[in-house]
């Protein structure tokens, strides 16, 4: 070893003998808050400068949003937002358009941060002058450790945390918003976001659209199973560890492997089930529910008995 590694890891290690030994994060990360995640999210987004609303259903969503709306010329939606919660308005590239509408992955309290996949395309969350985002209640989690656990298993290939609006004060100390994205940030926390109103106009042709089922997914029934012992359609064997208000999480018995379900998931295999949709297998789940641990998620699924 040459003399001036030596000196280099001396000096390190000298460095290092009066700190405080750094713990990686356990499992939780810690303890969550007493207060609701949402109430919480809505507090701490308003202090960002977010404009924070709640709804207690899509319909209600749905009959704001059409008021809401009518003051933009022009609109860029992502194909993540529901139908029902899709501005009428004509549809133009992010580059153009008054308004960008997208739906969160999650919801951070800690932060009153939304979480938005990069598959939306980063220019409708970061181009129009006005931003929406549609937040299902259920997706709100009390920190970013919970949300990025629940993401682990199909993670996109990019994440973005948005915490107000983009302000900058780089030029005279001066504060000024929408320098670097949009200077005006509207989150909306549905609850049941996905569950479509009774009947919803389509926007090309004026047609009714029929109504999404609900999941009927009983979420009590699901944590009963945590600690349980479940087997996949072909026989290997897991274990439920741990159910939260968003996830599930199991291990597999024979590589010890945990892998993390998400609540929102499991919930759109139900409802599609409930519609007639068929589900055999994990294949078929994969297929028309989502690539997220399907062995797992199905065998899940069918111990409750929902598809």
């Amino acid at each position: 070893m040459s003399d001036a590694r030596q000196r280099i890891l001396r000096r390190i290690a000298h460095a290092l003998e009066r700190r405080w030994p750094v713990e990686l994060p356990g499992d939780p990360w810690r303890q969550a808050e007493d207060a609701a995640a949402p109430t919480r999210f809505v507090q701490n987004a308003t202090q960002n400068g977010v404009e924070a609303l709640s709804f207690d259903s899509p319909q209600a969503a749905a009959r704001w949003l059409a008021e809401w709306a009518a003051e933009f010329s022009s609109a860029a939606v992502s194909p993540h937002v529901p139908p029902w919660l899709q501005p009428q308005l004509p549809q133009r590239p992010p580059a153009e358009a008054e308004l960008g509408v997208s739906r969160a992955l999650a919801a951070v309290a800690d932060t009153g941060s939304v979480l938005l996949s990069s598959s939306e395309g980063r220019r409708l969350q970061l181009l129009p002058p006005v931003h929406l985002v549609w937040v299902d209640e259920a997706e709100v989690v009390q920190h970013l450790g919970e949300a990025l656990e629940a993401l682990q298993e199909n993670p996109p290939s990019a994440l973005a945390l948005h915490s107000g609006p983009s302000k900058s004060a780089d030029i005279g100390q001066i504060m000024v918003q929408g320098v670097h994205g949009p200077g005006r940030l509207v989150v909306a926390l549905v609850r049941g976001l996905d569950a479509a109103p009774k009947a919803t106009r389509g926007k090309a042709r004026g047609k009714t659209t029929r109504a999404t089922p609900s999941s009927g997914l009983d979420w009590n029934a699901v944590r009963r199973l945590q600690g349980r012992t479940l087997a996949t359609k072909t026989g290997k064997a897991f274990e439920v560890l741990r159910v939260t208000d968003n996830t599930v999480v199991i291990r597999v018995g024979s590589s010890e492997k945990s892998y993390t379900l998400r609540r929102k998931t499991l919930e759109k295999a139900a409802a599609l089930a409930r519609g007639g949709a068929v589900i055999q297998g994990p294949s078929d789940f994969k297929k028309k529910v989502a690539d997220e641990a399907p062995a797992y998620a199905w065998a899940i699924l069918r111990e409750l008995g929902a598809i």
